[in-house]
């Protein structure tokens, strides 16, 4: 038989808590979700809810899986998918070097944060004639147009996740004679990383929300593009079914992310 030490339990205590706690969010967090999906079933059986807003979920359900067989599925997710990580991944090589940047010339930050922070408010859309003089007619403005919008919230996220580095820490680096390298990858980015990946998070989010916002107005491909064509033409279920493909798409990547969260930051400690 084994025997647990007074030391081990006090440890293992806390964290039975944690995945107790954790455990209970899920079942509450999925309840929620089947209650919810339960009521919409009733509401539009019933005609709470017209049905030239909305259809039964189960309706919807049967839609999006005669959708995903067809051909113009799979350009549709090809094209917005391949949108969406470029200017996620554009975002993210430019904004976490920005962020950098901002904090480590105080100088710099201070002169550029405001202009930063007006471009977070200001609606990008505003941009498009000029992307598309430049650029032309494809998926350039669109991309420009969501790493810019993913790129902000990187950027700011990335300067107070470095700023809010305990002193100490600083100084651990220097007293072991760290280089400038290993201070960012072993001791700054591991500190940090709490704070930057919920900014990361929230630029993939906006990358997006940028990409079908555009292709639901301007694209000719697309989910964006195609769930605004369903709009358009009063195919209300079909426009439901494409909602409900990009929520599942958006879902299942910032999953991935929260996954390469804790890979990263168990790599880097």
């Amino acid at each position: 038989m084994t025997v647990t030490s007074p030391q081990a339990a006090l440890h293992e205590t806390p964290r039975l808590g944690f995945r107790r706690a954790k455990y209970r969010a899920r079942v509450v967090r999925w309840t929620l979700l089947v209650a919810l999906v339960l009521l919409l079933e009733a509401a539009t059986r019933t005609g709470w809810i017209d049905r030239n807003q909305m259809v039964a979920p189960s309706e919807i359900l049967a839609h999006v899986a005669a959708i995903i067989p067809s051909t113009h599925f799979v350009t549709d997710l090809t094209r917005t998918s391949v949108t969406i990580l470029a200017a996620f991944a554009l975002g993210v090589l430019g904004g976490v070097p920005l962020g950098v940047l901002l904090w480590r010339v105080r100088v710099i930050g201070r002169v550029l944060e405001p202009f930063i922070v007006t471009g977070y408010a200001m609606p990008t859309l505003l941009f498009y004639p000029i992307l598309v003089a430049v650029l032309g007619l494809n998926a350039g403005p669109i991309i420009v147009i969501a790493s810019t919008m993913a790129l902000i919230p990187i950027a700011l996220t990335t300067m107070v996740a470095l700023g809010d580095v305990k002193p100490v820490l600083h100084k651990l680096a220097r007293s072991v004679d760290a280089s400038r390298r290993q201070q960012y990858f072993k001791v700054l980015f591991p500190a940090a990383t709490p704070l930057i990946f919920p900014g990361i998070k929230l630029g993939f989010i906006y990358a997006v929300i940028g990409t079908i916002a555009m292709e639901f107005i301007l694209a000719s491909k697309g989910l964006g593009f195609r769930a605004g064509f369903m709009y358009r033409e009063l195919y209300v279920a079909d426009m439901w079914a494409y909602i409900a493909i990009v929520v599942v798409f958006s879902i299942a990547v910032n999953s991935a992310l929260g996954l390469a969260e804790r890979a990263i930051r168990r790599d880097m400690l």
